[in-house]
């Protein structure tokens, strides 16, 4: 009823059609207002992820009759809200690189002797005994085991026979028993440590002999590698650590780090200044029977005065010897007889002869075993 109606216009007999400015309706706005409320009452449309947006953009874009169809791509996977959650990992109940012990006195007593020789890992190794440090502790256990109860078996037996009774044979038994457990545990548990010093002393007294050897060979124009093959038979101790080293190249290990390999394994000190010298000059590419002479140069002169000074030493042990061992119990002797003959001060009986005897054999054994193991170990 109030719209207003378009004009229209001629200009240069075209004729233009102009529309009237929008004007206030009554019925428009109640039109507007129940379109509103209608989209209001109607459900909120629920929340698109990325994904369903993607594919409702792709449906409502108005596909050009003359465009080429394109094959609809169909989502791979549901991109889904929130942290992606992964199945927890099984974690050990032990940390990576120790060893699990098992609960009990012997696995225990097994972790407390292992801590107390860390390098027995190391020593097993080089002497090539079979097994892990647990195990070769658990069997020199079981060994120190069998030979306590052994001797107490026997101990029982023997001063049950001597007259003594039950209870005072057991008794003395355990204690012999737990006293030779300890001292056989010992003895089990150092032999490697021993068996290698006994092979760093064979190595030291050959070791000079083989270097001398080596030195020529390479002089006469054989690679390092065949001049340490000549030498690795008949030099005792010392061609083991050459044998080595040959047999670590055999197996495809390059001969400087198969020299290195056994340097880092031998503990005689001769030998691995000579083999520290050979993997340098390699490396570099420097002479290596200058470097070698050299330190056999310094090796026999460092002999000759630990000689010296063991002929030193050899003088004063031979004096207490002679004061100690041979003077003072014959001298002793002679006197005590001479002085019972005279004055009754006591008197000298078979036992006491028997008990000097025995005392002179220990004072003798004593200065024996100073004298050898202050003697140098190698040979000139």
């Amino acid at each position: 009823m109030f719209e207003k109606k378009p004009k229209v216009v001629k200009v240069d007999g075209k004729d233009i059609v102009l529309q009237p400015k929008p004007g206030f309706s009554l019925f428009k706005r109640k039109s507007a207002e129940k379109k509103g409320d209608a989209l209001q009452a109607k459900p909120a449309a629920p929340q698109q992820g990325p994904a369903e947006q993607q594919e409702s953009q792709i449906q409502q874009q108005p596909v050009h009759p003359k465009a080429e169809t394109v094959p609809q791509i169909t989502p791979i996977s549901r991109v889904t809200s929130g942290p992606i959650r992964t199945p927890p990992l099984q974690q050990s109940s032990s940390k990576i690189g120790r060893p699990v012990y098992k609960s009990g006195f012997v696995s225990k007593y097994v972790a407390k002797t292992l801590s107390a020789h860390k390098e027995l890992s190391g020593v097993l190794t080089s002497q090539n005994v079979p097994g892990t440090p647990e195990s070769f502790i658990r069997r020199m256990l079981f060994s120190a085991v069998a030979v306590a109860l052994m001797i107490a078996a026997a101990t029982i037996v023997i001063f049950i026979r001597l007259g003594q009774t039950v209870i005072i044979s057991i008794l003395i038994g355990i204690v012999l028993s737990f006293v030779f457990f300890r001292m056989a545990f010992s003895t089990f548990i150092n032999y490697p440590n021993n068996k290698r010093k006994k092979s760093e002393k064979g190595v030291e007294k050959d070791i000079l002999f083989a270097a001398r050897d080596l030195i020529i060979s390479l002089r006469s124009g054989m690679p390092l590698y065949n001049a340490m093959a000549s030498v690795s038979t008949g030099y005792g101790d010392a061609s083991i650590q050459f044998r080595k080293i040959i047999e670590q190249v055999q197996l495809g290990s390059p001969l400087e780090d198969a020299i290195d390999k056994q340097i880092s394994d031998t503990k005689s000190q001769s030998f691995r200044r000579l083999m520290i010298q050979a993997s340098v000059s390699v490396r570099a590419g420097a002479d290596v029977v200058a470097s070698l002479q050299t330190v056999l140069d310094d090796l026999q002169q460092e002999r000759m005065i630990e000689l010296r000074r063991y002929g030193q030493k050899l003088n004063a042990i031979a004096m207490f010897y002679m004061l100690f061992g041979v003077i003072l119990p014959s001298m002793g002797i002679a006197v005590g007889t001479i002085l019972t003959t005279f004055i009754s001060l006591f008197q000298i009986t078979p036992q006491i002869l028997f008990s000097a005897l025995i005392g002179i054999g220990f004072l003798q054994i004593v200065f024996l075993k100073l004298i050898t193991s202050s003697r140098p170990v190698f040979s000139m």
